[in-house]
């Protein structure tokens, strides 16, 4: 039988041909052929899922484990197991992949909105805004024909009608006890001083503290500083220059441990705000960090308080003058690049609303200054867990003592021998050794008074216990532990009068004395607060 091939049955033959081959190619490579196949993990790498040649354009692939099918084979052993397969990871961005954009959320559910107004009040100031307001708030007050610099910032806090500022002045001369700003001052209407004090306006401070007394009696503007600057060649550029920054400081006096952390407080608030206003006539930060280190503090009183020189000297290693050793020293260099005259401690936001209880709950300024003040004195917070809780009870040996104090301490270790109860006299110790007694502390006890300011340095989480002379409603020490995440109790006790015919007194100096049973159920609800707080395990009947 002749065979003959036509056009049409040759292209029939390669066609089948083609088929047959890619069925067999396909069944090979897909397992389907001699050996079972399972799944096997071998990638959970994002960046392995969807590659530009691996899919059609423009697919959408989630991120999941990519699972190939392979065949069982003698020369391939792979382990089956029932385990679930591993989650794998958040999608990257790999080059080359394809990412799932991030899904639109819709709002919360109405009930999780929070009212704000009390947030807000609290945020301007005891967070970032307080300071964040002050730097916004730098003003030039000298025309630019002027030779020296004289800026000031501003404290705005919602609700308040009051203005607290600070100063900085660039290119001073120093003469006769007086640091002389060749400042023209310009028109108080212009538009941006609106709403702003002049200096002449500046808010008075107990104590003459503050710009406004400083500046009526260590400075002097022109027209009367020009006889001063010229003298001492200030304007010329050949002139040799003090580069630091001096800091006028006039401290309130005594020793009341409050009074004297909120004008350090408000030292460091000026520095920082300054770090952070933008100085227009260079278009920088008026300080750098660098800066910082060039800080020289120059106290303008008389008061024999160095308690607390160390925080005055956070900044700088600097020494401390007093301005009659800087009038009278050689080393005096008469023209400054920098003076900087700073909030007042009674300008500080912690002194606001004292008398009435807040709901602030939480404070990154407080935070921050008590992780500088303990870093600085190098002060370490290492707890040992496992130790007793530790109650310390602040011994007044002044005004406000409590005279049944060692009735009441007899009881309280009496009934809770496995604490540790230590009773201390602050006052002649140094304040490195106030913290390091602090730091280790759970409960804090004792009259109201100055050594509740410690409040600021209480491990988180601590309890603080104060008594209160009858009818006195202090709640700073109150808003205090707030602020700082403390357990706060209190309780109130009869003044003892010290008048022969039983004249009531002032609670300032007057004693007082604590019933024993309000006393120990003061102290149970105080030391059951610690007793596991954090990695504390004590048992309730500690």
């Amino acid at each position: 039988m002749q065979c003959s091939f036509r056009p049409s049955s040759l292209v029939s033959v390669v066609l089948s041909t083609l088929i047959i081959l890619n069925l067999l190619y396909f069944f090979k490579k897909f397992g389907y052929i001699n050996a079972p196949v399972i799944p096997i993990v071998v990638s959970t790498d994002a960046s392995d899922h969807v590659h530009p040649d691996s899919g059609p354009a423009g697919a959408v692939v989630a991120a999941t484990t990519v699972v190939q099918w392979k065949t069982i084979t003698a020369a391939t052993t792979q382990t089956v197991t029932d385990k679930p397969l591993p989650i794998p990871p958040a999608a990257t961005d790999t080059p080359g992949s394809v990412r799932i954009p991030n899904p639109q959320l819709a709002n919360l559910p109405s009930d999780y909105v929070h009212d704000e107004r009390d947030e807000k009040w609290c945020e301007d100031r005891y967070g970032p805004s307080y300071l964040e307001t002050i730097a916004k708030n730098a003003r030039p007050y000298c025309t630019p024909s002027s030779r020296s610099q004289f800026d000031c910032l501003h404290s705005i806090m919602d609700g308040e009608s009051r203005r607290d500022s600070f100063c900085i002045a660039r290119n001073v001369a120093f003469d006769s006890g007086r640091f002389h700003i060749d400042c023209d001052l310009r028109d108080r209407t212009e538009p941006d001083l609106q709403g702003l004090p002049f200096p002449d306006q500046f808010s008075p401070y107990w104590y003459e503290t503050g710009p406004r007394f400083i500046m009526a009696q260590f400075t002097q503007f022109s027209p009367k500083s020009a006889a001063a600057f010229d003298s001492q060649a200030c304007g010329s550029a050949t002139a040799k220059r003090d580069d630091s920054y001096k800091v006028l400081i006039k401290r309130e006096g005594g020793m009341n441990y409050w009074h004297t952390l909120m004008e350090i407080l408000s030292f460091y608030f000026s520095i920082d705000a300054l770090q952070m206003a933008i100085d227009r006539k260079t278009g920088r930060p008026y300080m750098s960090p660098e800066d910082t280190s060039k800080i020289q503090v120059v106290i303008l009183d008389d008061h024999k308080n160095l308690a607390y020189r160390d925080l005055w000297s956070y900044f700088s290693d600097k020494p401390i003058l007093h301005i009659s050793n800087y009038t009278e020293s050689a080393a005096t260099i008469p023209c400054l690049d920098n003076l900087i005259i700073p909030l007042p401690g009674a300008s500080n936001p912690l002194w606001q609303g004292d008398w009435e209880p807040r709901t602030c709950d939480h404070s990154l300024l407080v935070d921050t200054v008590r992780s500088r003040i303990l870093k600085h004195l190098d002060i370490s917070t290492d707890r040992d867990f496992k130790a007793p809780v530790n109650v310390t009870i602040l011994d007044r040996r002044g005004s406000r003592k409590l005279t049944n104090a060692r009735e009441l301490i007899h009881a309280l270790k009496a009934a809770y021998p496995a604490v540790h109860v230590s009773v201390v006299d602050m006052a002649p110790l140094t304040l490195r050794e106030q913290l390091d007694i602090i730091v280790r502390t759970d409960v804090l006890v004792g009259v109201h008074g100055a050594g509740h300011t410690h409040g600021f340095f209480l491990p988180p989480q601590s309890s603080v216990v104060e008594i209160l002379p009858d009818d006195l409603a202090h709640r700073g020490f109150r808003n205090l532990a707030s602020l700082r995440g403390l357990r706060y109790f209190s309780g109130h006790a009869p003044m003892v009068s010290k008048d022969k015919n039983g004249a009531k007194g002032d609670w300032h100096e007057e004693d007082v004395a604590y019933d024993k049973a309000a006393f120990m159920k003061l102290m149970e609800a105080a030391i059951q607060s610690v007793a596991h707080r954090g990695l504390i395990d004590s048992d309730a009947d500690v």
